[in-house]
């Protein structure tokens, strides 16, 4: 879990004007393991701060994503951001949109990464591995 003490020091270098709106953003987005949405951080932002707009959301996620501290995964439905930048899959759930990082996979990824980056003509700008299934309520509630 990021304190906001420690994106505080993260962030003020790279010059975003840091309000406790924004703060706040940027600390659920962070310590969110879900992949949020624009709307899930908006939610969960206005629970302490109702006067914040969603166009602040997304300025502050554009910022965030500038500075390199979240990316956005876009979806066939809506953008999630994720903040572990460094290689790994997605889980996603075809049945309840639900998105979350695998728990093992991370050095099969990056090995993957390094092969291509190594042997291909190619310069990797980013790389994003997401398997689709079924997650264990849903799979759990198909059964019923």
């Amino acid at each position: 879990m990021t304190t906001q003490e420690e994106l505080v020091a993260k962030l003020r270098p790279l010059g975003m004007r840091l309000t406790p709106q924004r703060l706040a953003i940027a600390e659920v987005v962070v310590n969110s393991a879900d992949h949020p949405s624009v709307r899930d951080i908006y939610e969960r932002v206005r629970a302490f701060f109702p006067y914040v707009t969603i166009a602040t959301v997304y300025s502050t996620l554009d910022v965030l994503e500038e500075a390199g501290v979240v990316r956005e995964l876009p979806f066939q439905r809506l953008s999630r951001y994720d903040a572990n930048l460094s290689p790994h899959a997605n889980l996603v759930c075809v049945g309840c949109g639900m998105v979350v990082d695998a728990d093992v996979g991370q050095d099969t990824v990056s090995e993957l990464t390094d092969i291509i980056r190594d042997g291909a003509d190619f310069q990797i700008s980013s790389q994003r591995v997401d398997f689709y299934g079924w997650c264990s309520g849903c799979r759990a509630n198909s059964t019923n």
